[in-house]
């Protein structure tokens, strides 16, 4: 057998597979609570449950890690400088922040730098440069560098790698090398947030070796990329930015694998969201304008992914005009708390006796999951609530009697979101075990606090349920509309998205919807249809995604183990990289003067086109060539595409040399804006 292992490290759960590739099956899955804090020891868990035997015969470990994620969303990472050559710092004081970039005098400004076509304004500064950096000794652990023009010409960014590689001995990233987007903030962003998650990678890294070497394995590490193909872990060493959205990327590509389709749609429904993707002719649709997350908005290449606030975990409340409420607050399951803790039971039946009607939801709890760090600067009260809630979880009206304090003025949110308590409520889990589709947890506490919510509400226990599931499938088929619908509209296909969804569209869309009654609208209802089949992923998504694709006419595909396709996805994946060459002409009286060729590397000119293209080939190809042999890949195929973007013009004689008359009608021409020349390679890496 030729086996390789996918191990996808997600918010909620760490999976595992061992994957028999000579078959396209799973031999073994696992599952493990994912450690935040220490992402390695929810691995180690996963690999504890998997048969030495076949550990021993894995030849290939291919890893998702939400590590470059969480370090983004935690604004962690370690001591980076940024340095810009040729950027306007008025415009990054304005700006930077939208980025992610720092406060403009924790950053190097260097004036001089290329023009727009790629030819030298002037030369930078470099004594200064060295200058600044000597007085940086000690407080820097890696540097990015950004230039204005930096993608027309990358000599200087270059240089200045070289200079301060051998001055420092420290990682140096330059921004031509991570993408060749216009926007140089963006690039800047990139760069920086690279040069901050080095030191960070090597140790996970290093950490996961050292895991799977104890367990008697020494194949090759991969790791998944944000557009859900795979490098090896020398590469992702120098590139761990590209790690971004890696998470969700393996579960696209997993729901992929395993349903065969070309053309569908991966719905991916977890504790705290759902993700949806596209998938064209095999591939996922990737973001026009790169992953952005927390603060931090870049041009690393990424699965496009539309994410909404609802999953499994999500908490079903009221608001103040008693309408049922479904998310985005996260909430552990009444289930799942009265499991873990056995006396919480007690608490909830107290209240469903009780019986009493409040305007808040009574029946929510909280627990302690982190003791309070020594040096934060938290209020006696939110002290005094961390140190109730060590004697295990309390209601929120307990709590708030504990503290001295009114439900109504209690401070819980801080806690919350820095993850030291954790709230606890009715959620589509505990629906989930009152129908039967889940049953892991205790269904008796899941049944008593749907009961007091729907005694709250003036409904049946049928009716509640029936109206959080028509919810959840509402809002998955109102997405899965919204994304075909802008994607449409993105490839300039006529749609009525050109100024965006409004409400009013969303309930005529809804009408479309099979799962809600009738007599919602008894006189009309709409009929869509896509033939991209739905691929539903997750734990909890068979309860919900059938209804969804027979409302868009279409087949629903759940696999068995789509539970663990992030995993799948992982060791399923391939490398893929893309690099493109620009062709830019240069007008003059006369016609075409020269062309401008801009690579990544270097910029050439050319009197000819057809010399201008064959070069720009030869370099997009050895490019893409050099990029997917230093992810890794030991074998690959190179395919090559030319893209013309052609405008028209009107030209009046008056206009043309020799031509005097201005009375004569215009003649509209075509002419050549630019050409891209596109080199894509797919391969992949050598097993053991």
């Amino acid at each position: 057998m030729k086996l390789g292992l996918g191990i996808d490290t997600g918010g909620t759960y760490t999976d595992g597979v061992i994957y028999d590739f000579n078959r396209s099956r799973v031999i073994k899955g696992a599952k493990a609570v994912t450690i935040k804090e220490d992402l390695k020891l929810g691995i180690i868990d996963v690999l504890d449950q998997m048969p030495k035997d076949l550990l021993e015969r894995v030849g290939m470990v291919s890893l998702s890690t939400t590590l470059a994620t969480n370090a983004c969303v935690e604004d962690k990472g370690s001591r980076a400088k940024l340095i810009l050559i040729g950027c306007d710092r008025d415009v990054v004081a304005k700006n930077g922040s939208q980025y992610g970039l720092p406060a403009i005098d924790d950053i190097i400004f260097l004036a001089g730098g290329h023009d727009s076509r790629g030819e030298v304004i002037a030369e930078p500064d470099w004594d200064e440069l060295m200058g600044r950096i000597k007085r940086l000794t000690g407080k820097v652990d890696a540097f990015a560098v950004v230039q204005m023009w930096g993608i027309r010409n990358p000599e200087f960014e270059q240089k200045a790698k070289s200079l301060i590689g051998e001055a420092t001995g420290l990682p140096v990233v330059c921004g031509h090398e991570l993408s060749s987007q216009l926007n140089f903030l963006k690039r800047g962003a990139t760069a920086l947030l690279n040069a901050r998650l080095i030191p960070l990678i090597d140790e996970f890294i290093d950490a996961v070796k050292v895991a799977l070497k104890e367990r008697g394995i020494s194949a090759p590490l991969a790791i998944v990329c944000g557009d859900g193909s795979i490098m090896s872990e020398e590469f992702v060493k120098e590139r761990p930015v590209e790690t971004l959205l890696s998470g969700p990327a393996a579960s696209v590509i997993g729901g992929v694998n395993i349903s065969g389709k070309q053309n569908c749609i991966v719905v991916d429904m977890g504790g705290t969201t759902s993700d949806l993707a596209i998938i064209k002719d095999g591939r996922p649709l990737l973001s026009q304008e790169g992953a952005k997350v927390g603060n931090f908005n870049t041009a690393v290449r990424s699965v496009d992914i539309t994410t909404m606030g609802m999953g499994g975990d999500s908490l079903i409340d009221f608001d103040s005009r008693d309408k049922l409420v479904l998310g985005p607050r996260r909430a552990a399951p009444l289930s799942w708390l009265a499991w873990k803790w056995p006396e919480a039971l007690e608490q909830i039946s107290l209240l469903h006796r009780e019986n009493r009607i409040h305007t808040r939801s009574l029946c929510q709890f909280f627990y302690r999951v982190w003791d309070l760090p020594e040096d934060g600067d938290f209020t006696s009260e939110e002290r005094d609530i961390v140190e109730v809630l060590k004697g295990g979880p309390l209601s929120l009206e307990r709590l708030a009697e504990a503290v001295g304090d009114s439900i109504y003025t209690l401070k819980l949110d801080r806690l919350e979101q820095l993850g030291i308590i954790m709230r606890s409520g009715l959620t589509p889990t505990d629906i989930m075990h009152i129908t039967g589709d889940f049953t892991g947890w205790d269904t008796r506490a899941a049944h008593l606090g749907a009961e007091i919510l729907a005694r709250r509400l003036g409904m049946s226990l049928d009716e509640l349920t029936h109206k959080v599931n028509t919810m959840i499938k509402s809002q998955l088929y109102l997405s899965v509309v919204k994304e075909l619908m802008r994607r449409g509209n993105l490839e300039k296909t006529p749609t009525i998205l050109d100024e965006g969804i409004s409400p009013e569209l969303e309930k005529v869309l809804l009408l479309g919807f099979k799962g809600t009654r009738r007599d919602s609208n008894p006189y009309i209802s709409l009929d869509l249809s896509t033939d991209f089949s739905l691929v539903g992923i997750g734990a909890p998504i068979h309860v919900y995604l059938p209804d969804v694709a027979a409302s868009l006419n279409t087949e629903c595909i759940i696999e068995r183990h789509a539970p663990i396709a992030n995993a799948i996805g992982a060791i399923t994946g391939s490398i893929s990289v893309e690099e493109s060459v620009i062709i830019k002409p240069r007008y003059a009286m006369t016609g075409v003067g020269i062309y401008d060729c801009y690579s990544t590397r270097k910029k050439m000119q050319f009197e000819d086109y057809e010399k201008a293209k064959e070069w720009a080939q030869e370099e997009a190809m050895a490019m893409a060539r050099d990029l997917v042999i230093a992810k890794g890949a030991a074998f690959y195929d190179i395919f090559v595409e030319f893209k013309e973007h052609n405008t028209e013009i009107n030209v009046y004689p008056s206009d043309m040399p020799g031509q005097e008359s201005q009375n004569q009608s215009g003649i509209t021409r075509e002419i050549l804006l630019e050409t891209v020349v596109t080199a894509r390679a797919i391969g992949g890496l050598k097993w053991e």
